[in-house]
């Protein structure tokens, strides 16, 4: 007798658990579980026992619950075994339409007929267990043959047929997408342009003018920036052919309209080209020329020194003159070599006019430089000498645009776009 499915009344053989058409959970063969459709994925809820087969096709029940009676074999054989703990189910079991054994389970000869007999029947009643019949297919899941236009198992209700999972392909890649998931709008061909150039550098405030030694421009370097460093090697800029500069020589950043300049090497300094009289104080050193000059201002004892008086005798020596100050010369190796004391109120220097005359430096001019004192101060003033005078930086100093200062063995003279 067919069993109609509930759900879309297909008619199915009485031995179906489940709709060969939609799945659905026969009710004639599984009492007491409603008509559901089973859409496959996972497994089935628990089934009471399948229904008895037809008559003739099968023997009596293969046992009771468990420690009931033997399970009897199929078509009509001895019983399999016992209840737990029973003798081993070794018993033969009887082969198809009366024929030999076929061999029990555990342990037991192979189950295929002898002698190349027939094998065995399916479960339900099914196809050979040696492989489905030509034009069936097999369950993925429980591995029971399923008849041609089946769309699913009549054993366990998997979808025949289902797509097995793949690797999902990723999606075509698409417009760039910000943090909060707005769509940004693709690069232009402007804007691909403008990343491949090098970053822009900062605008420059200023330049340093290279000056020669016959007093023309040669190179220019720009100053741009918070600041720019001076040096040898490994500054902003650097002139590695200078033996008189250090690494990191001196700094110049933009003061408002001016410029200040900050020594950093403390062996040669900075010197800055005077256009007005400088105020000298003690300690200061002075270029001249090729000539560096330390400035000291006397003690009052070294100003008028008493007169040596040995045994009553005064020392007969030159008139004594009240010097206020002395010009110390200072040579590469860091020693002294000539002291120059000044008493007079104006002391003139040059190369061939004056107080003190160096006739062998040929860059200083006939008459160079004179240095004054007024009872309390000194002031050195240039006179419009070729080459200029420079006094040393002792700190940090504000220049106006277009002063000189010199580094190393370099002139410089400091611009300002405007």
């Amino acid at each position: 007798m067919l069993v109609t499915c509930p759900a879309c009344r297909t008619e199915n053989p009485p031995s179906m658990r489940f709709c060969r058409n939609c799945g659905t959970v026969l009710a004639a063969s599984a009492p007491g579980i409603l008509p559901t459709p089973y859409l496959g994925g996972a497994p089935p809820p628990a089934m009471s026992p399948p229904p008895a087969a037809p008559p003739g096709m099968m023997g009596p029940p293969m046992g009771g619950p468990m420690g009931g009676p033997p399970m009897g074999g199929p078509m009509g054989g001895p019983p399999m075994g016992g209840p737990m703990g029973g003798p081993p189910m070794g018993g033969p079991m009887g082969g198809p339409m009366g024929g030999p054994p076929m061999g029990g389970p555990m342990g037991g000869p192979p189950m295929g007929g002898p002698m190349g007999g027939p094998p065995m029947g399916g479960p339900m009643g099914g196809p050979p267990m040696g492989g489905p019949a030509p034009g069936m297919s097999s369950c993925p899941r429980c591995n029971a043959p399923v008849q041609p236009g089946f769309a699913f198992c009549q054993q366990c209700g998997f979808r025949v047929g289902a797509p097995a999972a793949s690797v999902p392909t990723p999606p075509p890649a698409g417009p760039p997408v910000d943090v909060q998931g707005a769509t940004l709008a693709a690069p232009s061909a402007e804007v691909a342009r403008l990343r491949a150039q090098p970053p822009a550098q900062p605008a420059a405030w200023g330049q340093a003018v290279s000056v020669n030694r016959d007093g023309t421009d040669g190179e220019r370097y720009p100053l741009a920036g918070d600041f720019v460093v001076f040096g040898r090697t490994g500054a902003d800029i650097s002139i590695e052919q200078d033996r008189f500069l250090a690494r990191h020589h001196a700094r110049l950043e933009l003061a408002g309209d001016a410029i200040k300049v900050t020594p950093v090497d403390t062996l040669n300094g900075v010197f800055r080209k005077i256009d007005r009289p400088f105020e000298l104080t003690h300690g200061t050193i002075v270029l001249i020329g090729r000539e560096v000059l330390r400035f000291e201002r006397l003690d009052p004892d070294e100003r008028n020194p008493p007169a040596l008086v040995r045994h009553g005798v005064a020392m007969f020596g030159s008139p004594p003159r009240e010097p206020w100050g002395r010009l110390s010369q200072l040579l590469p190796s860091g020693g002294i070599r000539d002291v120059r004391h000044l008493a007079d109120d104006e002391v003139v220097i040059g190369r061939e006019e004056g107080d003190l005359v160096f006739a062998d430096d040929a860059f200083l001019s006939r008459r160079h430089c004179t240095i004054t004192w007024d009872g309390q101060r000194a002031t050195i003033t240039d006179l419009n000498s070729s080459n200029g005078t420079f006094v040393r930086l002792t700190a940090p100093l504000t220049i106006r645009a277009g002063e000189h200062v010199r580094m190393g063995d370099q002139l410089f003279r400091i611009e300002l776009r405007r």
